[in-house]
C-alpha cells in the first residue's frame, strides 16, 4: 500500500508542476516582460506637398512594455517612398519610422495618401499601419 501511496505523491507532484508550470508564460506576459507599441501620432495630416519635391515624415513609437520591441518587416505601398526605421526600441524608449515621398509633378492638385506597414514582437500590435495625408499642389509654386 505504501509503494501505491508514494506512486500516487509522485504523480499528483508532477501533474502540480506541469500545471503551475505553465501558467508562468501568462505571469510574465501580466507582469509587463513583454514589448508594448504605442503610436504618438499613427496618421499624419499633412496639408499641402509640393510636386516635384520630396518630403519627411517621422513617425515616433514608444515601446512602453517590460521586453525590447522589434520592428520586422516594413514595407511602402510605392516605389515613391521609402522607410528608414529603427529595428529594435528597449523598454520604456521610443524609435522612428521615417517615410520620405517622392511627390510626382503629375500628382498635382490631387489627395495623397501613403501608407507604411510594419510588422513587430508586440502581440496586441503585430501589424501596424501608418498613413501620411495631404493635398498635393496646383504647381511648385503654390507649395510649402
Amino acid at each position: 500500500m505504501a509503494a501505491a501511496g508514494g506512486f500516487l505523491n509522485r504523480n499528483i507532484g508532477l501533474f502540480w508542476f506541469f500545471v503551475l508550470s505553465s501558467a508562468l508564460p501568462v505571469q510574465a506576459a501580466e507582469s509587463g516582460l513583454r514589448p508594448l507599441l504605442v503610436i504618438a501620432e499613427p496618421v499624419f495630416e499633412g496639408g499641402e506637398f509640393r510636386p516635384g519635391a520630396a518630403f519627411s515624415h517621422e513617425f515616433i513609437l514608444f515601446n512602453q512594455g517590460g521586453a525590447p520591441l522589434e520592428i520586422g518587416e516594413v514595407r511602402t505601398g510605392c516605389s515613391c517612398a521609402v522607410a528608414a526605421y529603427d529595428r529594435t526600441i528597449a523598454p520604456g524608449g521610443q524609435g522612428r519610422v521615417r517615410l520620405t515621398v517622392e511627390v510626382y509633378r503629375q500628382w498635382a492638385g490631387r489627395e495623397l495618401r501613403r501608407t507604411v506597414w510594419l510588422t513587430t514582437n508586440d502581440p496586441g500590435a503585430a501589424q501596424v499601419t501608418l498613413v501620411v495625408r495631404g493635398r498635393v499642389a496646383e504647381s511648385a509654386a503654390d507649395g510649402p
